[in-house]
């Protein structure tokens, strides 16, 4: 695993970065909302303008049609072997760029510098890379380490509290993997989030956890399915929501997904009742009411079309306590049936 950064001087970490590549073949990938309001932030770099490629921004464009548009302008514009991509943006940027990346010219670098709290603590850092096809949320995909992942917390300012919210999930989700006084403090946050004096302290505890996971197994063949928990439920729903074009931010997605798997830990692992039934008020608390966009029946069909399926049956990660993980439990249709129902339940 590469090292990630944090700097609070953005333009001054990426600078000493780039001194080794050729300024030609320095390109940058955009969407949209980080070419107007995060590009401006390394103006003191003077990277050519032909050199910005830029793609809608939204779930539906992370995409093969996407990843073409990068190809074709990087070949369009001369990028060789020695090329470097620098991702500027949230999961959806890093997770096309290092995917364009990986396959441009059997494989370029790339640097990640994540600017939504979503990207800085999960998606840009531990070499995933994926795009949506045929309905499923990242069925197609390479394992592709960036050069670095570069983090300055003062992108988050410009983010709307949903935006931030939605990166929370995943730092809820390390939380609970490792258990302890990083779990205490996040169920003791307010809903400000960020405004906690903490905060930079947590989302760099947080970003420690995925990095000692994916160190010690890089290519998922064992205890990296831990980072899984939460997003077998939660990728079927947001699968839905793609689908369907209806407004819903990973972060509630596996939110939701973290209640049913809390359940099916009680139910299979024995992880605490009463602590469970506190988790799920906090995560109910933060974020908007369970809408179901389809069937429990069609969430499991898509379920059983998830890449952690390796025999016949429903594949999860689940949890014993806090700080202990359990992967590879295969549940029943029956089972998750019923964790599928605790969602629609208000108490």
């Amino acid at each position: 695993m590469n090292a990630v950064l944090f700097t609070s001087d953005i333009c001054g970490e990426l600078r000493r970065e780039l001194e080794q590549y050729e300024s030609g073949q320095i390109f940058v990938l955009t969407d949209v909302n980080t070419r107007m309001y995060c590009l401006p932030l390394l103006e003191d770099l003077k990277i050519r303008g032909e050199h910005v490629i830029t793609v809608p921004s939204g779930e539906n464009y992370k995409s093969l049609g996407s990843v073409e548009e990068i190809w074709r302008l990087l070949s369009s514009e001369g990028a060789r072997r020695n090329a470097l991509l620098i991702n500027l943006g949230g999961g959806l940027v890093t997770d096309l760029g290092g995917f364009a990346a990986s396959c441009f010219k059997r494989g370029i670098k790339c640097i990640n510098i994540p600017t939504t709290l979503l990207a800085q603590v999960d998606a840009s850092v531990g070499g995933k890379t994926g795009i949506n096809f045929n309905g499923l949320k990242n069925e197609i995909g390479t394992f592709s380490v960036p050069e670095k992942v570069i983090i300055d917390v003062a992108f988050l300012k410009t983010l709307p509290r949903r935006q931030l919210l939605s990166g929370f999930a995943e730092m809820l989700k390390h939380g609970l993997l490792r258990g302890g006084k990083h779990l205490q403090k996040l169920l003791a946050m307010d809903r400000d989030i960020i405004s906690a004096t903490d905060f930079p302290a947590l989302l760099k505890e947080s970003v420690e956890v995925k990095e000692k996971v994916v160190t010690e197994d890089p290519k998922e063949k064992g205890m990296r399915k831990s980072l899984n928990f939460g997003h077998t439920v939660g990728h079927a729903i947001e699968s839905v929501a793609i689908e369907k074009g209806a407004e819903l931010y990973h972060g509630d997605a596996v939110a939701y997904g973290m209640i049913s798997e809390l359940y099916l830990s009680v139910r299979k692992k024995g992880f605490d009742r009463g602590l469970y039934h506190e988790i799920r008020s906090f995560i109910m608390g933060l974020y908007p009411a369970y809408n179901p966009l389809a069937s429990p029946e069609e969430l499991y069909g898509l379920m059983l079309h998830d890449k952690k399926n390796e025999k016949e049956g429903v594949n999860f990660t689940l949890l014993e306590t806090p700080g202990k993980v359990s992967i590879d439990n295969y549940c029943s249709r029956g089972e998750v049936m019923e964790a599928l129902g605790i969602l629609a339940e208000r108490n």
